[in-house]
């Protein structure tokens, strides 16, 4: 694995990018929710996503803008209802910017692209 190659630093971007935005609902609740309601959030999918990244599975890229972008479109649906009624903002805000991220570096970078698609050496 080339750890020198702009592709692998931009994937540590990304791994770094999805490991704050599940930990920041976990560490900071008041961010997202009253101080009475409840809010879960589970790691497994981008802990899964950045391993299969990591390992250059060929359809990596793919299941991460799908996932990045769900969790990206129901993340700003949740700020856009928050907006309206007055809950909470900021955690929503810093977790949209961590995932709109995700999804631009895996979207639009040949770094990465040419990263996955380089031939592992056994």
């Amino acid at each position: 694995m080339d750890i020198n190659s702009k592709g692998f630093r931009l994937l540590i971007l990304v791994s770094i990018c999805l490991l704050l935005s599940d930990w920041l609902p976990a560490h900071f609740k008041l961010w997202f929710v009253q101080e009475t309601g409840h809010v879960s959030h589970d790691q497994t999918m981008n802990l899964l996503l950045i391993l299969l990244l990591f390992r250059r599975w060929r359809h990596a890229i793919t299941l991460g803008l799908f996932l990045s972008g769900l969790q990206l479109l129901f993340t700003a649906l949740i700020l856009f209802f928050n907006w309206k009624e007055g809950g909470p903002l900021l955690g929503y805000s810093l977790q949209l910017l961590l995932l709109w991220v995700v999804v631009k570096v895996l979207n639009d970078s040949t770094s990465v692209r040419e990263f996955m698609q380089r031939e592992q050496p056994v």
